[in-house]
Formats: structure tokens, C-alpha cells, sequence
């Protein structure tokens, strides 16, 4: 079985610079937010689509932070609010529940990924701002992991008829 996160890691060894590093983080940016643009518009659940549009719109804000940071020098303010999802999940899932769950497993997959891109890159500086910058955007990416983590156990936990 390959392991995607030493892949990152040799990645990372890889590259010359940390502009390098941005630009490769915009790019998985980029491929997270057609992901998401991609798996939302194939859901007949409103709810569910809506958490794929959440996704997208925060990997589309991570690239921008990113784009600021490399034209600036100067680290932006990651903010990342953690919006209830859990409680729109109270219905079962649609009757493709496989299928759903199949997308969220491989979004938190695709967010633990990122959360440790980003906690590798403030690992490897020494420079304390982009320390913080990425660390913030590494608990972004943890956010997400837990807002899907969660609608995972929703969906998956025993369920007694009453």
C-alpha cells in the first residue's frame, strides 16, 4: 500500500524553495475545490451538496491566502469558522448512502493530506510568520477533517428502530 503521506514528505524534499512549496499547495488547492465543485454537483441531497460547495469555497480561500502570501511576504489572517453540518445530517442519508460515503471518505483522506502538506511546510521553516501561516492553514484543513469525521460516525452509526 502506498503512503501518501511520506509521498508529500519526499515531495517536499523535492522542491528548491518555499515559493515552490506555495505554488504546489495552490495547485492541491485547486484540485481539492474541482473535487468538491465535481462530487456537489452530482448530489441529489441538498444537504450534502451544500457541505461540497462549503468544501470548495474553503480550498478556494486557502488558494488565495496562499497567492497573498507569495505576492506580499507577509502571512494573511486564515480565519475558518466551523459551521453544524452534523444537525442537517439528521435524516438518514440518501438511498446512494454507499456512494456518499465513499466521496466523504475520500475527502477526509484528500484533508488529512492537506492538514500535513501544511504542518510539514511550518515543520521545515525557520522563519516564525511562515511558521504561523502555516500552521493556521494546517488547522484549517484539521476543521474540515473534523466536520467530515463527523458526518462519517452520523451516517454510519448503529441506528435502533423504535
Amino acid at each position: 500500500m502506498k503512503d501518501v503521506l511520506k509521498e508529500i514528505s519526499d515531495k517536499l524534499d523535492k522542491l528548491g524553495s518555499v515559493d515552490e512549496a506555495i505554488a504546489m499547495a495552490i495547485e492541491l488547492e485547486n484540485e481539492g475545490r474541482e473535487y468538491y465543485m465535481e462530487k456537489a454537483s452530482g448530489m441529489s441531497s441538498e444537504t450534502v451538496m451544500g457541505l461540497y460547495i462549503f468544501l470548495a469555497d474553503e480550498e478556494k480561500k486557502h488558494a488565495e491566502y496562499l497567492r497573498q502570501y507569495r505576492e506580499q511576504k507577509k502571512a494573511p489572517v486564515v480565519e475558518f469558522s466551523y459551521p453544524d453540518f452534523k444537525a442537517s445530517f439528521t435524516k438518514e442519508f440518501s438511498g446512494k448512502e454507499l456512494g456518499e460515503i465513499s466521496i466523504l471518505l475520500a475527502a477526509l483522506r484528500f484533508e488529512h493530506k492537506s492538514e500535513y502538506f501544511y504542518t510539514e511546510l511550518a515543520r521545515r521553516t525557520d522563519d516564525e510568520e511562515q511558521k504561523a501561516f502555516f500552521e493556521n492553514v494546517a488547522a484549517a484543513e484539521r476543521g474540515h477533517y473534523r466536520i467530515i469525521d463527523e458526518l462519517l460516525e452520523a451516517a454510519t452509526e448503529f441506528r435502533m428502530q423504535t
